[in-house]
């Protein structure tokens, strides 16, 4: 487990599929049912893209790291699913 949230033995997987538009540099969420949007930067909604219940942390890492980052990158992304789970975008599986 990573930081207080973030099992590495389990997948996120969005808690529902939610509409979405690029407004500038950030996504906009929404979900039609309870009306709520949420506003996420662009390495945010990549991540929350693959959030397909499928696919481990470790591979998202993979998707995203280059020449040797990966610490850096594996906390970054956990930082990121941490923060979706906490906006209650996402859950693990």
């Amino acid at each position: 487990m990573i930081g207080n949230s973030v099992d590495e033995q389990k997948k996120p997987v969005k808690v529902k599929e939610l509409q979405w538009n690029k407004t500038g540099e950030m996504y906009l969420l929404s979900d039609k049912d309870t009306s709520k949007t949420y506003s996420i930067d662009p390495i945010s909604f990549l991540v929350w893209i693959q959030c397909d219940g499928k696919t481990g942390l470790e591979h998202i890492v993979d998707v995203f790291s280059v020449d040797g980052n990966r610490d850096i990158v594996k906390a970054a992304i956990s930082g990121i699913l941490e923060k979706l789970q906490t906006n209650g975008l996402i859950k693990w599986i």
